[in-house]
């Protein structure tokens, strides 16, 4: 996924989504410092802040389906060569999450240690748990596509499509979510991106194209927004708290993020060129594809950036609106974790560290 394979030619418009993906993960964690305002207190900023940045990680799991499915070789074999990529770096970051907890941050309890095989000790690890599942799977699953065809392919989709409306059922629906009991429930997961990522992949969306594609587009357009409207605007009269209809919108397995990723996958695949011209664009073809195999280690690396160089080194955005804060933010860790991860990479145990 993004730890990229060496034999395999790069696709210039995965790389971008990689790198987009990473940006996106490091915004969706940057409003952390001014919790209170973000969670707490209702504005229009934070509404569409959110919308936008919520996707993060489900473009990543597409990302997945697009480079590894079908599955070519053995299971085991296949299933050995990717978590040889991404088993040690996740070794290796959760001691050093573990050493700031107990040295930095002194918070450190005994019970990250008991729960540790389920459960990450830093919450962003937690994609990489999922990541690790799903490769142990993915052989299991590339057989049942094979099996079922384009059309079955499609047929789970949109069951995983109407999945994606759990999240909203409160307020009018209900007093609260009712996962286990929803007869969708059971396709509620991430391996819908996975599998969507497959198909857009393989047989692409009529999305932008002369024909059917921008009613494709209105209704990814009215997908991302409609859903998050009508949770603020109408599940609101419920009694539900702002930091609720946070939770609800920015839901991996939400409408709205399915469109929403949707759409960026299809932007950037529709728009990106479809190989990399080393003649007339050498640094095009130099820097997506160096910052996409540096986006694991950004991944990995970035909170403890944030939390021990970013903030502490930037007490004047703590006086700007948390939007501008976060966005700055942002982007200085995602540059020194591009500088940090590139230079680890220049080091024989690599892949210990950020993966190969």
């Amino acid at each position: 996924m993004m730890p990229g394979s060496k034999k395999r030619q790069r696709t210039p418009y995965l790389d971008i989504l990689r790198v987009l993906a990473c940006l996106l993960v490091i915004l969706i964690h940057t409003p952390i410092r001014q919790y209170d305002t973000y969670y707490n207190t209702p504005s229009l900023a934070g509404a569409l802040y959110t919308v936008l940045v919520a996707v993060n990680c489900n473009l990543f799991f597409m990302i997945t389906g697009a480079l590894l499915l079908p599955v070519k070789m053995t299971g085991r074999r296949f299933v050995k060569r990717r978590l040889a990529v991404v088993l040690p770096p996740l070794v290796v970051w959760t001691v050093v999450y573990l050493l700031e907890h107990a040295l930095l941050l002194h918070n450190f309890t005994p019970r990250l240690l008991t729960s540790i095989l389920f459960h990450p000790v830093e919450g962003l690890l937690w994609y990489v748990y999922v990541l690790a599942v799903i490769y142990v799977t993915l052989p299991l699953v590339s057989r049942c596509i094979d099996a079922i065809g384009k059309r079955g392919v499609e047929v789970i989709l949109v069951l995983w499509v109407l999945s994606s409306f759990i999240p909203y059922q409160h307020g009018v629906f209900m007093e609260a979510s009712q996962w286990s009991h929803n007869m969708f429930g059971a396709f509620a997961n991430y391996y819908g991106y996975v599998l969507l990522g497959y198909y857009m992949h393989r047989y692409g969306l009529p999305v932008f194209t002369r024909q059917q594609g921008w009613k494709w587009a209105l209704l990814l357009v009215l997908g991302i927004v409609v859903m998050p409207l009508f949770e603020f605007l109408v599940q609101g009269r419920f009694g539900i708290t702002w930091q609720q209809h946070l939770d609800t919108i920015t839901n991996d397995i939400s409408v709205n993020n399915i469109a929403m990723a949707t759409l960026l996958f299809a932007l950037v695949q529709r728009f990106a060129p479809e190989r990399y011209d080393r003649q007339s664009r050498p640094m095009t073809a130099t820097w997506w594809p160096m910052l996409s195999k540096c986006t694991f280690g950004i991944y990995l690396s970035q909170m403890i950036v944030l939390r021990q160089i970013v903030w502490p080194l930037t007490p004047w955005l703590g006086r700007t609106h948390w939007v501008v804060d976060s966005l700055v933010s942002g982007v200085i860790t995602f540059i020194i974790c591009f500088l940090l991860v590139f230079i680890l990479r220049r080091l024989p145990i690599r892949r210990y560290l950020v993966g190969k």
